[in-house]
């Protein structure tokens, strides 16, 4: 991946659209693997107990503005706006994992997300920091909502599927528990889906 930046940063030459393309390829097949890799190794320690929280307090609203901000650079090629509004909220929380939480969950929404809005939503409800993320998407169906929070599982059509690994939402709700929280979604099909954390 580093290799592959700095050819496309043009530093040694001028590329032509052929190698561009095909460098682009590349920085996207390395970077899908490197997620995926990074999935299984978060699941592998959190199946082993060897994940620990680093815990403090910390602001839900300034890292989901983090988020927001780096999904809006994702979202130019369609019509999809992101969102953010609500208030500050402290959590107790491993700020790195709180922003994996927050960003596997907005990146699922752009994922299947084709065209509308994308809103993410931080509230302060008595000792709870609540993330709300709500999206114009497909929907999921019924039968399949528990399922999308179980390993290698994943909803969508084939297309939208081979993008992740299926690790993401599982992850994601291991985390959540860790943290003495938890997750939620309704959905309907057809007109979108709200996870709320």
């Amino acid at each position: 991946l580093g290799f592959t930046e700095v050819l496309l940063s043009e530093i040694d030459g001028p590329l032509s659209n052929d190698a561009r393309e095909n460098l682009e390829v590349v920085r996207g097949s390395g970077q899908q693997l490197h997620s995926l890799i990074d999935d299984i190794l978060d699941l592998s320690a959190l199946e082993s107990g060897e994940l620990r929280l680093n815990r403090r307090e910390v602001d839900v609203l300034s890292i989901a503005e983090e988020v927001v901000r780096e999904a809006a650079i994702t979202t130019q090629s369609k019509p999809l706006e992101v969102e953010l509004c609500g208030e500050s909220a402290v959590a107790w929380a491993d700020p790195t994992r709180l922003r994996q939480i927050v960003g596997n969950v907005v990146g699922n929404a752009i994922k299947f997300t084709l065209e509308g809005r994308v809103q993410v939503r931080v509230e302060q409800r008595g000792r709870f920091a609540i993330l709300i993320v709500s999206d114009t998407g497909p929907g999921i169906a019924t039968e399949v909502q528990t399922a999308i929070f179980e390993e290698y599982r994943q909803a969508g059509d084939d297309a939208s599927r081979r993008v992740g690994t299926g690790l993401g939402l599982a992850i994601t709700r291991r985390l959540v528990k860790m943290h003495g929280g938890f997750i939620e979604l309704s959905s309907d099909l057809g007109k979108g889906s709200t996870f709320t954390i």
